[in-house]
C-alpha cells in the first residue's frame, strides 16, 4: 500500500515558535541581492518546515541529490537533508525588480525563470561549487512583456524555454512561443524559435513545454498540443494534436500527464516514432478539479504522480498500473479552510508538498514518505 503518512491528522496551524528549530537570518549572511529582507521566522521540525511571512514559500519545489529548493516570490531557500535532519544551507535573494516565475534543475545547474514589472522574462543560471550555488549567466530575448522563462524543460542536449506572452510576427498579442538552446560545452546557445500554427491572441503558446529525446511537446491555454521532431540536426513541426488542449503538463520520460479544462486529467505515452498511446485515468478524476497556472501542480516519477486540484484544496496521489492511472488516495487539510496546497515534487524518497495557510500568514513544506 502506498500512502502519505499522517497527512490528514495534521493541524497545520498548530506550530509555534517554541517548537523545532528557529532560524533568525542575518541579511549579511544571505546570498544574492542586497535589498532582500531577512526571513522573519523559519522553523524546521522533523518532516515539516514552516515559514511565517515568507511570501510564496512553497510555490516552487525542486530537488537535487540531498538538496531541496523551495521558491517564493522573491527568494529561493536551499535546504540539505541527511537522514531525518534538515538544515537551511543557503538563500538566493532575487533582485528587487523581478519575481520568481519558474525553478528548474539541469544536472549541476540551477535555472531560475524571472519576470519583471513589465512582464518581461529572463532566466538566471547558477552553478554549484564549494561556496554553494553561484550566479553564472543570464538568458533573455529582450521582448517587452514576453514572459520568457515561464516554463523550462531539458534533455541531455537541449533546453526548451517557454515565452507565453510573446507577440506574434503579425502583431497578435500574447500569442506565445518557445526557444530551443543547444548545449555547447559548458554553455547553451540559442538555435531556434517556434510559434503555434494558426495562433490567436491570448493562446499563450509555450505555457507548457516538454523535451524528451527527439521530441518537443508545446501547449498553451487555447491552442492544440504541438509536437516537434529533431531529425538531421534540425527541429521541425511533426504534428498538431487537435484534440489535446493542455492547461498544465508533466512527464516522466515518454509518459505524459496533463489537465484538460474539458476532460479533466488525461495521459498518454509518446512512442519512438512519435505516435501517441492513450492511458486510462481513474474515472473519479476525469471531470474533477483543475490545475492552477501559477505553480508546479503536477509532479511525476516513474509510476507515480502527485497532483493538486483547482484552488489547491485537494491533493491526489496516483499510481500507474499497466495502462491506467489509479487513484491511490485523496488528501485535504484537516479543519483548515484557509489552507491551500502549492507546489509539489516527487523524489524517490519523499513527496515534497508546499502549502499556505492565510489565516496565520504561514507557509509550509512537508516531507511525506510514500
Amino acid at each position: 500500500m502506498i500512502f502519505l503518512i499522517g497527512w490528514v491528522t495534521f493541524s497545520l496551524g498548530g506550530c509555534s515558535d517554541s517548537e523545532g528549530i528557529n532560524f533568525k537570518i542575518n541579511p549579511e549572511d544571505t546570498f544574492g541581492g542586497d535589498d532582500a529582507e531577512p526571513v522573519s521566522n523559519l522553523t524546521i521540525e522533523g518532516d515539516k518546515i514552516s515559514c511565517e511571512f515568507c511570501d510564496g514559500f512553497g510555490t516552487f519545489i525542486e530537488a537535487f541529490e540531498n538538496q531541496i529548493f523551495v521558491g517564493g516570490r522573491k527568494k529561493v531557500w536551499v535546504f540539505e537533508r541527511t537522514g531525518q535532519t534538515t538544515v537551511l544551507s543557503q538563500e538566493i535573494n532575487l533582485n528587487e525588480s523581478v519575481e520568481l516565475n519558474s525553478l528548474s534543475l539541469v544536472d549541476n545547474f540551477l535555472l531560475l525563470g524571472l519576470i519583471d514589472n513589465n512582464g518581461t522574462g529572463s532566466v538566471n543560471r547558477y552553478a554549484k561549487n564549494t561556496n554553494g550555488w553561484e550566479f553564472e549567466s543570464q538568458y533573455e530575448i529582450g521582448r517587452r512583456g514576453d514572459n520568457f522563462g515561464n516554463d523550462i524543460s531539458f534533455s541531455n542536449r537541449f533546453i526548451v524555454i517557454g515565452a507565453s506572452a510573446v507577440w506574434s510576427n503579425v502583431g497578435i498579442d500574447n500569442a506565445g512561443s518557445f526557444y530551443i538552446y543547444s548545449r555547447e560545452s559548458v554553455d547553451w546557445n540559442l538555435i531556434d524559435e517556434f510559434a503555434a500554427v494558426n495562433g490567436f491572441g491570448d493562446d499563450r503558446f509555450g505555457s507548457d513545454v516538454i523535451v524528451w529525446e527527439d521530441y518537443i511537446l508545446a501547449g498553451g491555454i487555447s491552442i492544440p498540443l504541438h509536437i516537434f521532431h529533431f531529425e538531421n540536426e534540425t527541429w521541425s513541426l511533426f504534428n498538431v494534436e487537435e484534440d489535446i488542449l493542455t492547461t498544465d503538463m508533466a512527464h516522466h520520460e515518454g509518459t505524459i500527464l496533463y489537465y484538460s479544462e474539458e476532460f479533466g486529467f488525461q495521459s498518454f505515452v509518446i512512442n519512438a516514432e512519435g505516435s501517441l498511446e492513450p492511458l486510462s485515468i481513474d474515472a473519479s478524476l476525469v471531470s474533477n478539479g483543475g490545475i492552477r497556472f501559477s505553480s508546479d501542480n503536477i509532479s511525476m516519477i516513474e509510476d507515480f504522480a502527485l497532483i493538486t486540484d483547482l484552488g489547491g484544496q485537494e491533493l491526489y496521489l496516483l499510481k500507474l498500473m499497466e495502462n491506467e492511472w489509479a487513484l491511490e488516495k485523496t488528501f485535504a487539510p484537516a479543519n483548515e479552510p484557509q489552507f491551500e496546497y502549492l507546489g509539489v515534487k516527487l523524489t524517490k524518497e519523499f513527496a515534497l508538498i508546499g502549502g499556505n495557510n492565510s489565516s496565520n500568514s504561514s507557509s509550509y513544506l512537508f516531507f511525506e514518505k510514500y
